[in-house]
């Protein structure tokens, strides 16, 4: 599956990425809103996964972004954040399909892929 990966944190970019990439999908990594839109304007993704907090957007702004793309209206997202469960409703109202709150919980991650995987492809991505 390819997975976009919106964090502004290297680290956790890294620590998540090389996971996924583990597991057998295919991860680019953004640091920014910016950039996370110009990587989802240049090719598909069938997940993405947003960090609430970017520098440059609120997460659910990055995500209604990248929805507004041709292709991506309905595409999975995972949100993650370093600010407990209590945004967890928020994330969800905010249009995200799950929500992971860091440090993240590998196990947690995988399920959550592998949930929205047939999704992704339902909506042929």
């Amino acid at each position: 599956m390819n997975i976009l990966l919106v964090d502004d944190n290297l680290l956790m970019q890294q620590v998540i990425s090389r996971f996924l990439a583990g597991v057998g999908h295919t991860v680019a990594c953004a640091d920014t809103a910016a950039d996370a839109y110009a990587l989802a304007a240049q090719r598909p993704f069938e997940l993405l996964v947003i960090d609430l907090r970017l520098p440059d957007a609120d997460g659910a702004d990055a995500l209604a972004d990248l929805r507004a793309l041709p292709g991506y209206d309905g595409a999975p997202a995972i949100a993650i954040s370093g600010y407990g469960e209590e945004y967890a409703r928020q994330a969800r109202n905010d249009g995200f399909d799950a929500y992971l709150s860091k440090p993240i919980e590998f196990d947690a991650l995988q399920q959550a892929v592998e949930a929205y995987s047939g999704r992704a492809r339902a909506l042929g991505r």
